[in-house]
């Protein structure tokens, strides 16, 4: 395994992230893209904007993502309409789902992978094979740890795609109501 190649990678990633957030930050301060960034029916329904300095419309900030985080369903059905609340839970289904999917994986099944001695870690080949089940022996005691995690991944699944259904009938009554 090559660390340092494997941490460029992530830091390079993670500078990528905060830049795209910055950049969407600013863009959407700016005043000819409230159409853009807010849709037809939002920009009409904003009042005028203030005269702010030109430099606070520069400086990136995260306030924007705290209101967006508040949003109720009745919000979000105002300004979309029923195809975006419902495009929002389903993003925010799979925002729960490949949450556990990762806490699992990456406290459990990654280091049994990488503690496993079933594959010779000197050839290039399979050097990033020791981070698949591959690395972990037959019969070994460590792929519990990853029948454990499917398990619990599914487990998962079922009980959000349950909570999902109950919301189905407040998103019909919404449906319903307007």
């Amino acid at each position: 395994m090559i660390l340092p190649a494997l941490l460029t990678s992530a830091g390079f990633n993670i500078v990528i992230c905060v830049r795209f957030f910055s950049l969407y930050s600013i863009l959407r301060k700016q005043p000819y893209n409230l159409k853009v960034y807010f849709g037809q029916r939002l920009a009409q329904l904003q009042p005028a904007q203030k005269n702010h300095y030109f430099f606070d419309r520069l400086i990136p900030s995260a306030g924007w993502l705290v209101k967006a985080w508040e949003a109720s369903d009745d919000d979000i059905y105002a300004c979309g309409g029923i195809d975006g609340l419902v495009f929002i839970r389903l993003i925010v289904f799979c925002i729960r789902i490949f949450s556990v999917a990762a806490v699992l994986c990456i406290f459990i099944v990654l280091p049994v992978n990488l503690f496993g001695q079933a594959i010779d870690q000197t050839s290039p080949e399979t050097q990033m094979d020791i981070f698949t089940i591959r690395n972990v022996p037959e019969g070994s005691t460590g792929l519990w740890a990853h029948f454990f995690s499917l398990y619990v991944i599914s487990v998962s699944a079922y009980v959000l795609v349950n909570a999902l259904l109950g919301d189905k009938c407040k998103a019909s009554n919404i449906k319903g109501l307007y």
